[in-house]
C-alpha cells in the first residue's frame, strides 16, 4: 500500500475476493467485550466492539453467560448478546464486503450449565440467523467440520466458531451446522499459551505458530494468541506491554516472508491493526 493508511472499516474489500479467509493476516481480539470492565484482572480491551471493527479487527472472541450477557470469568457485564450481534450486523450492512470471524464461548468457568447456555444461545442464533454465514453441505469435511470460505463467500456475514464440546452439538440447529467447532477441528491450528507463561515462552509460542503455519495447507485457519495472564506478570495488561511490542518487532522481521493467520490481542489499538493489515498488501 506504499505506506498509505488503510481504512480499517474497509480493509477486506481491498483484498482479492477469491482468497480464502485463512490466507489473510487478520487482527483479532481476546475477550473482546471487556472495555467497560474496570477490574484489572478481567479487562483485556480498551476499545469497544464497534471501535475494534472500525479500526480493522475481524476476529471477535465473544463470551456469554446463559443469561446471554457478555462476561469474562467472574466479571459479568450488562452487554447483551443482541447488542453484540446487532452492532456487527450494522457494521456489515455499512461495509458489505467485510466479514467478521466470531468465536462464541460459554463464559461460565464452571461449565456446569451447558444445557441452559446452549438453549439460550441457539435461540439468539435463530433470531439473528440472517447475519451468519451458511455453509453448504459440500463444504463439510470428513470429521464434520466445515471448510473456511473465500472472502467473496463470507462477505457481509459473521463466520461463527462455537466453543462447546463437540459432543454437545451446540453448533447445530435441527441437525444443520451453523458454526464451526473450536475444539477437535482439523481445519484450525491454535496457539493459546495463556496461563502464566514466561514472556520468553510466550514469544517462542507466537513465533512457532507462524512457522508451523508454513507447513500446513493454506486452507487451515491459524489462530495465534498474543495474549496471556497469571504467572509472574499476573495481569493481561502487563503481558500486553511486552507481547504487543514483541509482536510488532516480529512482524517487521517477517514482512519479507509470507505468513498468515489471525493474530489475537489484548489491548489492540489502531496502530497494531494498521501494521498487520498492511502486510496483506506489502
Amino acid at each position: 500500500m506504499n505506506g498509505q493508511k488503510i481504512i480499517g472499516s474497509q480493509c477486506i474489500r481491498q483484498c482479492n475476493p477469491d482468497l480464502r479467509i485463512t490466507e489473510l493476516i487478520i487482527p483479532g481480539t481476546h475477550d473482546s467485550a471487556t472495555s467497560t470492565c474496570y477490574e484489572r484482572y478481567y479487562r483485556t480491551q480498551d476499545l469497544s466492539i464497534a471501535e475494534q471493527l472500525d479500526c480493522g479487527v475481524r476476529f471477535l472472541d465473544i463470551r456469554l453467560r446463559k443469561e446471554m450477557v457478555a462476561a469474562h470469568r467472574e466479571w459479568v457485564s450488562d452487554i447483551r448478546a443482541e447488542e453484540i450481534f446487532e452492532k456487527c450486523g450494522e457494521f456489515l450492512q455499512k461495509n458489505p464486503q467485510e466479514f467478521v470471524l466470531m468465536r462464541i464461548q460459554n463464559a461460565n468457568e464452571r461449565k456446569d450449565d451447558f444445557p441452559e447456555y446452549g438453549e439460550a444461545l441457539l435461540s439468539k442464533v435463530q433470531q439473528y440467523k440472517s447475519l451468519f454465514y451458511a455453509w453448504e453441505h459440500s463444504q463439510i469435511v470428513q470429521d464434520g467440520n466445515p471448510k473456511w470460505p473465500t472472502i467473496a463467500q463470507a462477505a457481509g456475514k459473521i463466520v461463527p466458531i462455537e466453543c462447546a464440546p463437540p459432543s454437545m452439538s451446540i453448533n447445530k440447529i435441527n441437525g444443520e451446522l451453523w458454526a464451526a467447532n473450536w475444539h477437535d477441528n482439523s481445519q484450525i491450528l491454535l496457539q493459546d499459551l495463556w496461563d502464566g507463561p514466561t514472556v520468553e515462552e510466550k514469544c517462542v509460542a507466537i513465533k512457532t505458530l507462524i512457522e508451523k503455519g508454513r507447513e500446513v495447507h493454506s486452507d487451515i485457519l491459524l489462530l495465534n494468541h498474543i495474549s496471556a495472564t497469571n504467572g509472574e506478570l499476573q495481569y493481561p495488561d502487563a503481558y500486553a506491554a511486552y507481547l504487543n511490542e514483541y509482536s510488532s518487532r516480529l512482524w517487521k522481521q517477517l514482512a519479507k516472508r509470507s505468513f498468515r493467520g489471525v493474530q489475537i490481542y489484548d489491548f489492540i489499538n489502531p496502530s497494531i491493526c494498521q501494521e498487520l493489515l498492511r502486510l496483506n498488501f506489502d
